[in-house]
């Protein structure tokens, strides 16, 4: 029998609910793709694999679809949402409205701790052993930018966002090599410089150029 897992405590918000933690752990399986596009997911199956009544399950459920990660099919379940080509332009045309923003904000609040830990974060993500745990901290160099700006609201919305382009990278298997590729490592060496010189005009610009950068390799993925 599988225990709901509980958010990262890294989460701006620990689950309030048993459904909430439900909620967190099916889209964790989809992020990672133990669920995969089109995969069914039944109330009563759920409710057995964790060990619960249906009704935490169905309130889970019905969350995830208003986050668009499932969508429910009258009279036979919910299934998990495909991930297509336009999904990944719009994941990343909001990515590139809000983080040079929120780069630009963190080189105007930069600090010695910010440094070094997007140092760390960037050393991390260098040494990875697989492209998911490059990945991984790839988007905790993001997160740690993003709560540098200290904007809850972006955070939130950068939250979602950052979770889509971790399934796309597990769904598109060429972007393996992007995630360790020199470019992608130097991208994030120069919004660190920038960030950790106090230029808010250049951490925005190098991060604008990441991120078109990012895109435009995550398009070349999808039709490879």
């Amino acid at each position: 029998m599988m225990s709901p897992v509980t958010s990262d405590p890294a989460d701006l918000h620990a689950p309030a609910s048993l459904a909430e933690s439900l909620r967190d752990t099916i889209r964790r399986q989809i992020v990672t793709t133990v669920l995969h596009p089109g995969d069914l997911l039944l109330e009563k199956s759920l409710a057995a694999e964790f060990g619960v009544s249906k009704t935490p399950v169905r309130e889970a459920l019905q969350m995830l679809v208003v986050e668009g990660w499932i969508t429910l099919i009258p009279r036979r379940g919910y299934a998990v949402s495909s991930m297509g080509f336009n999904d990944i332009r719009e994941v990343m045309h909001l990515r590139q409205i809000l983080e040079p923003a929120a780069a630009s904000a963190a080189a105007a609040a930069t600090s010695p701790d910010l440094r070094a830990d997007l140092e760390g974060l960037l050393e991390e993500q260098i040494s990875a052993p697989t492209a998911p745990q490059a990945v991984d901290a790839a988007h905790r160099f993001h997160r740690r930018i993003a709560v540098a700006a200290r904007n809850k609201r972006a955070l939130r919305i950068l939250e979602s966002l950052w979770a889509e382009t971790a399934r796309a990278h597990r769904l598109l298997p060429p972007l393996a090599t992007y995630i360790g590729a020199d470019s992608e490592r130097s991208a994030h060496r120069d919004v660190l410089d920038a960030i950790g010189a106090g230029d808010p005009e250049r951490a925005g610009a190098v991060m604008a150029a990441h991120l078109a950068e990012a895109e435009a390799e995550m398009v070349r993925a999808f039709y490879r």
